[in-house]
């Protein structure tokens, strides 16, 4: 997994220790939630780039 704060530190955002602390937990949790998901793409699959809203008619 990433480790969030360092990247963070790196990249030299100026934040304070605890905005570090509340915007990593969030990161890990979805990075967590995401990377099984990865796991199952495969390079054929091509992404999906427009919005389609519901409702909305060409």
């Amino acid at each position: 997994m990433q480790d969030w704060a360092k990247l963070a530190v790196a990249r030299g955002l100026p934040l304070t220790a605890l905005e570090l602390n509340r915007i990593t937990a969030p990161l890990e949790s979805l990075e967590q939630a995401f990377r099984p998901l990865m796991r199952q793409l495969t390079p054929d699959l091509e992404p999906d780039l427009e919005l389609h809203l519901e409702g909305e008619r060409e």
